[in-house]
């Protein structure tokens, strides 16, 4: 008889290890199609299209949360080892977390059959995922390469197993992510969700559902409400766990800190969080995010708005540099605490109001298809 496990947060490796189960890889050359219908790019020709490419029992086109939910449940259990998301990152963090939440549930119903009746029990393995750029926000495209949709989709049926990359994921409460920030983006993503839900016009619609909605919510919402002082946050952010200050002074060196410390406190513009470095639009707000394995980069902005726009292609491609009002970590456990709620988001999602979060990296990293060439070396 084993002994009693708590499973509730494991992974299916730290599982195994606990337990002496074995673990079933999926199959990688098994692939599942995930579309998310409200995707801005995901339309019914789309569809027919990547039906033709990887045949129509495979592709799973939800309609609603609860429709996407059930889809990956049957994912699960027929073994697919190769999950693409098609739309964006909001769409392949939803996927992620729902994968990874019913192979969480299963692996506790063995753990837990197996302790009750002495089944012989094995794990069920975390998949590998590929990211379609079929959405809005498509900050993980830059990160694999990810261009061409259909032409993706293509490449990773005729040339399986194909590469992939190894990313770590940012969690936070309970769900994993590539990003999360609170302040001038959040506040910025609650602008322009008002400006969809208020454009009706049939011309209007697609563009401004796109990039150029996000300028416009800035220079005519986001800003003016910043300039008045309304996107100030007062923030103490506390290490609890590893952590290290990037010092631009000495050419962006990582500088150990001590364990249970107040890495910041004070006013601030934004706080965010990443284990990837772009937002949307190859934005490279966390260009440190990948210096170090198994940690995650936090960046304090105090930086005036103004000053910010006037800075923006620096701040764009991850160059600029001001230790006076960009700030930055790298860490692994951190709790955020606000003076008073604040618009929160994570993957490009408004998430309501927030004053205490933590963040974490995740136990598990994430396998991406990486639609990259090779480096050729010499």
């Amino acid at each position: 008889m084993l002994h009693s496990v708590d499973s509730a947060q494991q992974s299916p490796k730290s599982l195994a290890e606990t337990t002496g189960f074995r673990i079933i890889k999926p199959d990688e050359q098994k692939i599942a199609v995930l579309l998310n219908r409200n995707a801005r790019q995901v339309t019914d020709d789309i569809v027919k299209r990547v039906e033709r490419i990887v045949g129509r029992d495979h592709v799973y086109y939800s309609h609603s949360l609860e429709e996407a939910e059930a889809f990956a449940r049957e994912i699960v259990q027929k073994g697919y080892g190769t999950i693409v998301s098609g739309g964006g990152d909001g769409t392949l963090c939803q996927a992620i977390n729902m994968i990874h939440r019913y192979i969480d549930e299963s692996n506790r119903w063995r753990a837990e059959r197996a302790e009750r009746f002495g089944e012989e029990q094995a794990l069920i393995g975390t998949p590998r995922f590929a990211f379609l750029r079929l959405g809005t926000g498509n900050g993980i495209g830059s990160v694999v390469g990810a261009q061409n949709a259909l032409r993706d989709l293509k490449n990773l049926v005729d040339y399986l197993p194909g590469r992939t990359h190894e990313l770590p994921l940012v969690e936070v409460e309970g769900e994993k992510c590539f990003f999360a920030g609170i302040g001038f983006d959040s506040l910025m993503l609650n602008d322009y969700n008002q400006l969809k839900e208020k454009t009706n016009n049939r011309f209007l619609k697609p563009i401004l559902h796109s990039v150029i909605g996000y300028l416009v919510t800035l220079f005519t919402r986001t800003l003016p409400k910043a300039l008045l002082g309304q996107a100030s946050i007062n923030v103490r952010v506390t290490s609890r766990g590893r952590a290290y200050y990037v010092d631009p002074r000495r050419g962006d060196a990582a500088i150990e800190v001590e364990p249970d410390t107040t890495l910041y406190e004070g006013p601030a513009m934004f706080v965010g969080i990443g284990s990837s470095p772009f937002y949307g639009a190859g934005f490279k707000i966390f260009p440190f995010a990948s210096m170090m394995p198994g940690m995650m980069q936090l960046r304090i902005g105090r930086i005036n708005p103004l000053v910010g726009v006037l800075n923006i292609i620096g701040l764009w491609r991850g160059h600029y540099r001001n230790p006076g009002v960009i700030i930055d970590y790298l860490v692994e456990d951190i709790h955020v605490e606000l003076a008073e709620p604040f618009p929160f988001q994570h993957s490009g999602e408004a998430l309501g109001l927030r004053q205490n979060i933590n963040f974490k990296v995740a136990d598990e990293g994430l396998k991406l298809v990486d639609f990259l060439p090779p480096r050729i070396m010499g």
